[in-house]
């Protein structure tokens, strides 16, 4: 039962410059087949597909022959790392409380993927873990790390990897690694300095009270905060003085969560 729930959260992934995301086809004979009993159509988990990495679509953007007639593949960016950690960590999959293995993983913030592996060595078969709520990484700190749907605090809908930090009788508390790209620029004359492509990582909050489904980003400034907790204003205003927190570190806000949970 173990391997065959496995089957489904783990997806194979080629790194190829000229891969497509590919979608598996559950109608497919050899789909079946490999599949055994398991029926992809009734599973939870019958979503899964390969995905490109960001340095792959960067790859197929970016296919570029030079003046030298050498075809070059420009794979990346210049300054910053599409990951949380460029090293593959230890971590142990959950589907809901089963565990499913040890494995290494690493967070690619970008894609809002995490890469696993079986072993830690560089020919290891490298797959990816399923998006799907029921699924979870303990990561090589033990927190966990779950694909989960959020709003933003304009209001919009996403979803992407959170890690909660606080799991409270009360409120959860969960970080969120945001890592944009931005794309290079040529210099404008002689006198300007061309602008390197870049990945640029940005921390959110997030928290969730235990009887809402809801999960809502954290407003950072003093004034805000206290508002969406207004009921503790008090006692929080306090707190922060006292202890002269900033909201905008992980280790104060935890010392908050802690505080609106007793």
């Amino acid at each position: 039962m173990k391997k065959r729930i496995l089957l489904f959260l783990l997806i194979s992934t080629t790194i190829s410059s000229m891969s497509k995301a590919q979608v598996l086809d559950g109608g497919n004979p050899a789909v079946q087949a490999a599949l055994g009993d398991a029926l992809v159509e009734q599973s939870p988990l019958a979503n899964f597909f390969q995905r490109r990495t960001p340095m792959m679509d960067k790859l197929l953007r970016d296919h570029l022959k030079d003046d030298d007639g050498i075809e070059r593949h420009y794979v990346g960016a210049e300054i910053g790392s599409a990951y949380e950690y460029e090293e593959f960590k230890p971590g142990k999959v959950f589907y809901r409380e089963e565990f499913l293995g040890d494995f290494y993983y690493r967070h690619n913030a970008y894609n809002s993927e995490i890469e696993l592996r079986r072993s830690n060595v560089k020919e290891a078969k490298q797959e990816a873990l399923i998006k799907n709520k029921e699924v979870s990484l303990k990561d090589f700190k033990g927190r966990e790390m779950r694909f989960l749907s959020f709003t933003t605090k304009k209001g919009k809908t996403k979803e992407a990897y959170l890690t909660k930090l606080v799991d409270g009788e009360k409120y959860n508390l969960y970080h969120r690694l945001v890592v944009k790209f931005t794309e290079a620029k040529p210099a404008a004359n002689s006198m300007v300095n061309p602008t390197p492509s870049r990945f640029s990582h940005f921390v959110e909050f997030y928290t969730k009270e235990k009887e809402s489904d809801n999960i809502e980003q954290i407003p950072l400034k003093t004034g805000k905060f206290l508002k969406m907790f207004g009921k503790k204003k008090e006692g929080l205003q306090e707190l922060i003085k006292k202890e002269k927190l900033d909201l905008e570190t992980e280790k104060d806000l935890v010392l908050v969560f802690n505080f609106l949970n007793r």
